[in-house]
């Protein structure tokens, strides 16, 4: 018996399959384990994670009704115990193996929205079973973050896949695509149709255009653009453009104006008394919202909500502009945030920033990945001109490390000898408690009273300058 990941996402249900997975291979690709410790949500800089979890929540309907015109029209993503069972015979690229008497071949090289996509091949059959054919248009962005997906990386999968003449297409999110003239004619569309987003990109960046005017410029032909497996269902077109210039020359637009614009909530003030005051916007933006001209009118709102979140009238059209947006665009994971959001602003939602891993899911990594991440958390003014060491000791992994806190920056030092000088300060704990911490479900006093001090006496005040995101308070639409 064997389980085979086809990529992260989709791993958190392996033991209602195979129990606690003994006399089964779990099988999959190498980046699997690693992207599971960091939340699944792939990131940049595994800081982020628990911002990108929160975002997730967002995107997939976790906040809508269940019930009504802003009920889930796609998936729903809820939270319960992971069943993940990490890979234990991971495949490289093109590597073979026979499992029940079927002949697989693996391929490891190429993704498409994670960078541990495995796709198989059963050379008997003809039949490829994959995560890079997807049903509607390749989301190259997605406004969860991600790490970057590259359309030619996805691109060239596809063209693996190809090359392999499938006779049928057993996919992972769209129905299975059975002859081989089928198959081939519905991976040349969707391989066109990235190279088509791709490349007119770039012929847009080449002509002057900066990322907001990519939004219009970038367009499939037409006879792309009424494909099936390219409709605008999942993501919109309108989205890749800018992430794409982002990635090719990073923020800067061009325009040597932008260069050091002002602050958002200065511009806000300074356009709304240009526009006549708040209450001129205000009208404004009513207008504009029963015109049905939504996206000028969330603009307009959105400088009254930057300037007072709490202002009643402003909450109210905000919310308004944005269900309305969510009931008109056709990508469901759009509509998804529209919905969280404008549920968050009447009250009846509530969205935190800050959404942890659970600490069974943390305690994959080794404990020196949350201790090297819990440095960025250093408040610069609550730390002063602090300097001090401590060392943290998690006592059933065997492990001990440091934090140098140097006025206001905070060096992690995996090798505790290696310091400049001795601890001031340590502790020891079991890495359940220090998860808990970490993870802001156990708060700094109670942390303390289940570790143990080795030396010193101002643990406290170290751990103290850091932030702590308190659940009740950190907040995408304050209440």
């Amino acid at each position: 018996v064997a389980v085979i990941y086809s990529h992260s996402h989709y791993a958190n249900g392996t033991s209602a399959l195979v129990g606690d997975g003994r006399g089964a291979r779990i099988i999959g690709h190498p980046r699997v384990n690693a992207n599971m410790a960091s939340g699944g949500s792939g990131s940049l800089y595994p800081e982020t994670a628990p911002l990108q979890i929160s975002r997730t929540l967002q995107q997939f309907n976790h906040f809508s009704p269940e019930n009504g015109p802003d009920a889930p029209p796609g998936a729903k993503l809820a939270f319960g115990r992971s069943g993940f069972l990490p890979v234990d015979t991971p495949v490289s690229d093109g590597e073979r193996m026979t499992i029940a008497g079927v002949e697989m071949q693996f391929f490891t090289r190429y993704g498409s929205d994670t960078d541990d996509c495995l796709t198989v091949h059963l050379p008997a059959t003809g039949i490829v079973l994959n995560n890079i054919f997807w049903p509607w248009l390749p989301n190259i962005y997605t406004l969860r973050a991600s790490l970057f997906r590259d359309p030619r990386e996805w691109r060239d999968g596809l063209k693996v896949i190809r090359d392999l003449g499938p006779k049928a297409l057993v996919n992972t999110h769209a129905r299975t695509v059975k002859g081989e003239a089928e198959c081939a004619e519905a991976l040349d569309a969707v391989i066109d149709g990235l190279s088509a987003i791709l490349d007119q990109t770039l012929r847009g960046i080449l002509r002057g255009l900066g990322p907001d005017d990519l939004r219009s410029f970038v367009r499939l032909p037409r006879h792309l653009a009424d494909h099936p497996f390219l409709a605008e269902i999942y993501g919109e077109i309108s989205h890749f453009g800018p992430y794409l210039f982002n990635a090719a020359l990073g923020w800067f637009d061009g325009d040597a104006a932008t260069i050091n614009p002002l602050p958002p909530i200065e511009q806000a003030g300074r356009l709304v008394d240009a526009m006549g005051g708040a209450a001129s916007v205000f009208a404004r933006a009513q207008e504009a919202f029963e015109k049905k001209e939504l996206a000028w009118a969330a603009q307009l709102v959105g400088y009254l909500y930057r300037l007072d979140p709490m202002n009643a009238k402003a909450r109210k059209l905000k919310a308004d502009v944005l269900q309305q947006m969510g009931r008109v665009t056709p990508a469901h994971t759009i509509r998804s945030w529209y919905v969280a959001q404008a549920r968050a602003l009447r009250g009846e939602a509530t969205i935190p920033r800050l959404t942890f891993a659970n600490t069974r899911v943390l305690a994959l990594a080794p404990p020196a990945e949350s201790m090297e991440q819990y440095r960025v958390r250093i408040d610069p003014e609550a730390a002063g001109d602090m300097d001090m060491i401590v060392a943290l000791q998690i006592t059933d992994r065997g492990s001990r490390h440091a934090w140098h806190l140097r006025r206001g920056v905070v060096e992690f030092n995996a090798d505790v000898e290696k310091c400049r000088r001795a601890p001031e300060a340590e502790i020891e704990t079991d890495f359940d408690n220090w998860l808990r911490f970490f993870s802001c479900r156990r708060a700094l006093d109670e942390f303390l009273d289940k570790a143990s001090a080795v030396r010193g006496e101002n643990a406290r005040a170290f751990f103290a300058a850091f932030d702590f995101y308190d659940p009740t308070d950190s907040l995408i639409v304050p209440r």
